[in-house]
């Protein structure tokens, strides 16, 4: 009955979810209020520890909601100003191809992941790949498959909390996290060339070429993952993701370019740059220098995704029309994306602070060896449910550590699965289904060829392909792990 009643609050969410036209942040809502109950009124938590769960959170909250809205509105000005479309030309050369699907899902977005993290990477990638003349749904799968660097978001911050808890080194625990990491890097390159070839709008594919092109988005997500191996642990981890996915979006763009880079972009790249070595230079100093709230403020992309935009105005032209619009439209689009986003990791915090996430691993650790198998499930839930690295860690972490030590296997590899397992969940989460919903569906038309882009058919090509990559994971779990220990 604990177990049921542990995750009631979840199934609630998952059931309110399924029904048509609920808003989108009431499932999250519901289901925070309903951990919270639970916790309180069933397993008898004390209320401090909801109280302190939710102070050690505040600032997370507040610090998502401003990266959200400072994409939004970066967003916003590059696609009135046309800094998009000059960009999405010089990336795409050639448009809709599989190419150049490959360059976004390798590339360009989870470059963009690692650096900025919290959904950002969607609100820009999206974008561009609606410019290259991918459909709203393509695009969507598309930016949604390219998030599979979980372990590297946001410069690693997730796998600094699993290394605490297995009690490892952090690149120790990157380094077991690439290994754990090359299915979602390989499923991702044959899902995006897959997703990209059935949608060929200038010649269509025979199946022949549909399986070489799946061939070659395997290969992709190997040399991808040979990279991050090779700069986790030549240059450490929190860098690895940005260095290999950044080579990686060179090295497709110079297949497509033929080799050549240029003619640039031009001053349309500015903003991106701003945004981009911006957060990487105040992440860095953020780890070397002891700058207080200053220092967040710094390795925040937030504040450089707000100087981009803001700098953008200077020097692109945007019509009247435009400029009197937009501050209206990037809170309306704000609202829509951060609220339910930031639900859902307050629901993953209720889940933790409440004790039902324990009470949910540590039942399931009662199974014995047959947990091993379902380790990736606990940790693609619980990326489900947080829609971050550092939220999933945090609420499971503990109780995978205590589950392999009572199984005999390393917490180490067990910490390295459930930091990659739940990053790789975060792609079929209801928030960053939502976020990719909300920044495609204006774009989705009566005469768009294709499937039209709803939360369910976003759900539907990605929740089987992350199921089947936890089983995959199942496997590797019960055939490696025990000789770790």
């Amino acid at each position: 009955m604990g177990l049921f009643m542990a995750i009631l609050p979840v199934l609630l969410t998952l059931g309110l979810l399924a029904l048509p036209r609920i808003q989108a942040a009431l499932p999250p809502l519901l289901g925070t209020i309903g951990a919270a109950i639970i916790a309180l009124w069933y397993f008898g938590s004390p209320a401090n520890d909801l109280v302190t769960a939710w102070n050690d959170t505040f600032w997370t909250l507040v610090k998502v909601l401003a990266i959200i809205g400072g994409g939004v509105l970066l967003s916003g000005v590059m696609d009135r100003t046309g800094a998009q479309r000059k960009l999405a030309d010089w990336l795409s050369a050639g448009g809709p191809t599989v190419a150049s699907a490959l360059l976004m899902a390798h590339g360009v977005v989870p470059f963009l992941e690692t650096v900025t993290g919290f959904g950002v990477s969607v609100l820009i990638g999206l974008p561009l790949l609606l410019s290259f003349g991918f459909t709203a749904y393509r695009a969507a799968l598309l930016t949604l498959l390219g998030l599979m660097i979980g372990p590297w978001g946001s410069m690693g911050p997730g796998t600094l909390v699993a290394a605490d808890a297995a009690g490892a080194p952090l690149t120790d625990m990157g380094l077991v996290s690439g290994w754990m990491n090359l299915i979602p890097f390989v499923v991702s390159g044959i899902a995006a060339a897959t997703v990209a070839g059935n949608g060929y709008t200038t010649t269509k594919l025979s199946r022949g070429q549909k399986f070489m092109w799946a061939g070659i988005g395997a290969a992709s997500g190997i040399v991808v993952w040979g990279l991050t191996m090779t700069a986790n642990l030549l240059l450490g981890t929190p860098v690895a993701g940005a260095v290999a996915t950044l080579l990686m979006a060179v090295l497709w763009l110079l297949v497509i370019r033929r080799g050549r880079l240029t003619p640039g972009p031009g001053r349309s790249l500015i903003p991106y740059l701003i945004l981009l070595l911006g957060t990487i230079a105040g992440q860095l100093i953020y780890r070397s220098t002891d700058l207080g709230a200053m220092g967040e403020i710094l390795a925040s992309p937030a504040l450089w995704s707000t100087t981009g935009a803001l700098t953008a105005l200077t020097f692109l032209t945007m019509s009247d029309e435009d400029t009197r619009t937009l501050p209206k439209a990037s809170l309306v689009m704000w609202w829509h994306v951060a609220i339910p986003t930031a639900l859902y990791l307050l629901f993953g915090v209720m889940m933790s602070g409440g004790g039902l996430a324990d009470v949910i691993a540590s039942s399931l650790a009662e199974l014995g060896s047959f947990y091993l198998f379902l380790m990736p499930f606990v940790a693609g839930l619980s990326g489900y449910i947080t829609a971050s690295g550092t939220g999933a860690n945090a609420m499971f972490g503990a109780t995978q550590v205590a589950a392999a030590q009572q199984l005999a296997v390393s917490p180490l590899w067990t910490m390295g699965l459930q930091n990659s397992a739940a990053g790789w969940a975060i792609i079929a989460g209801p928030a960053r289904i939502e976020l990719a919903f909300r920044m495609a569906q204006p774009y989705q038309r009566a005469d768009t060829p294709g499937p039209a882009v709803t939360r369910g058919s976003l759900i539907k090509v990605l929740l089987p392909i992350v199921l089947v990559s936890l089983a995959l994971w199942g496997i590797v779990a019960v055939v490696f792990l025990p000789m770790t220990g």
